[in-house]
């Protein structure tokens, strides 16, 4: 009996220690790795996240960013000697030669399938003018996401000086890329065959570097849907994934300086198990933040649409719920911004379980501000209401104004009626008691 005790206790334990490993953040050999929900921006997960790395071709991200941003996919363009100039030939490549005539379209299926870095330059140089005009474009572009630790030589992620991000940085640039239904399209792709040209026939097919993208890879996943891989002598291997998690959410992976080729893969899919497992989605109803959002918007003159203000879904610890935030509202260059945080007393329950500080906003939301159009909508609707108010009462005060005379009527009416059956009572009354005395003088007369 003692030792079947035991083993159920055994058992038991086992249950909870592995219900805790699954709940656990994972142990990457990456050096800087950065989870974002990419729907709201929450970080879910960061190891390093801001040491400052090179980051090879998923710089390409990046590019394929400020190309989808700046140009029209279907137009035409021409390689240049000046554009191919600066491709390293032993580095990944197509073999475009100057004077090919190509779309901008597959251009950017041979930098985002293929990686290949003069498809990156071509582009760079028919979106920019000039290599050097588009990686500007592409600083100025960092600055806007505010990415702090990012800085970039080229457009296709050869190692340079001076050409660094961090994980959390990639995040975002990733998670502004993937906004577009094209990011999706082309780093998503498997192969892709190239169309001829005045260069080259039909029928030259490449082929994706994200082996977990491929069925029937030992390293495939299926919730990724775009992805691109990174690596140089300097940066090693780098990788940024998008992800569809089993509840319909959008994720964002990113990794830096990972030793091992196949080790981008197997930590990307430990780490979106990771975040799906530890932090399930709580939807704050807007009773939580609608008075807050009311005054800040009030202070800068304009007024809440209450009507497009919607309820914000994010991610917290299953131990904790709605009670565990706090809400701040900003004035941006943009408008009011809602920002949704972990409150001052939760936080430290927030570090033990989640290993971040929660100093940072979970959530941030533009609030809806009405315009003028809107507003005049509302006050015209708002008179018409009062005139109808108006008219209402009007009509009801004719109505009382009838009621004394009616009244009077109704009241003289009843006196009408009451007297007569008073009368009627008296009478009747009168000629009862008039016969009672009668019959009492009768029987006095008798002898």
């Amino acid at each position: 009996m003692g030792k079947k005790i035991a083993a159920c206790l055994m058992a038991v334990l086992l249950l909870c220690s592995s219900m805790s490993a699954l709940a656990a953040a994972p142990q990457t050999t990456s050096q800087s790795v950065c989870v974002m929900d990419a729907d709201t921006g929450e970080i879910l997960y960061e190891k390093d996240a801001y040491t400052q790395l090179p980051m090879a071709s998923i710089t390409k991200t990046m590019t394929a960013l400020v190309a989808m941003e700046n140009s029209d996919l279907q137009g035409t363009t021409t390689a240049t000697n000046e554009a191919l100039a600066t491709v390293d030939l032993a580095s990944t490549r197509i073999g475009f030669e100057a004077g090919e005539n190509l779309t901008l379209d597959e251009l950017m299926y041979c930098m985002l399938v293929y990686s290949a870095n003069d498809a990156a330059n071509i582009l760079a140089a028919a979106v920019g003018g000039t290599v050097d005009n588009f990686v500007a474009m592409m600083n100025a572009k960092a600055e806007e996401l505010g990415c702090t630790h990012t800085h970039f030589m080229n457009p296709n992620g050869l190692d340079a000086d001076g050409h660094y991000t961090c994980a959390h940085d990639m995040a975002i640039i990733t998670q502004a890329a993937n906004k577009y239904p094209a990011f999706a399209k082309y780093a998503g792709s498997v192969t892709y065959t190239l169309p001829a040209d005045n260069v080259i026939g039909e029928g030259w097919q490449i082929k994706t570097k994200v082996n977990a993208l491929e069925q029937g890879s030992p390293v495939y996943d299926a919730r990724i849907y775009a992805a691109k891989t990174g690596w140089t002598t300097k940066a090693h291997n780098t990788f940024i994934a998008c992800a569809k998690t089993s509840d319909g959410s959008n994720m964002i992976v990113t990794l830096l300086n990972c030793p091992v080729k196949n080790g981008i893969f197997t930590e990307t899919t430990a780490l979106l198990n990771y975040a799906e497992s530890a932090y399930p989605k709580l939807t704050v109803p807007t009773d939580a933040f609608e008075k807050q959002a009311k005054k800040a918007v009030k202070k800068t003159g304009g007024k809440l649409d209450e009507a497009e203000l919607q309820a914000v879904t994010l991610r917290l610890p299953s131990s904790m719920t709605e009670k565990d935030l706090s809400y701040a509202c900003a004035q941006t260059p943009s408008g009011v911004q809602l920002q949704i945080s972990v409150a001052e007393n939760s936080r430290k329950a927030y570090q033990e379980e989640t290993g971040l500080d929660g100093s940072a906003p979970l959530a941030t939301v533009m609030l809806p501000v009405m315009d003028d159009k809107n507003e005049k909508q509302e006050q015209a609707v708002q008179t018409q209401s009062e005139s109808e108010k108006q008219g209402v009462a009007a009509s009801m005060q004719q109505k009382l104004s009838h009621l004394p005379k009616l009244a009077q009527d109704a009241i003289l009416g009843a006196s009408i009626v009451v007297c007569a059956i008073v009368l009627m009572f008296v009478i009747l009354f009168s000629i009862r008691l008039y016969h009672q005395r009668k019959r009492h003088k009768k029987k006095q007369s008798r002898p």
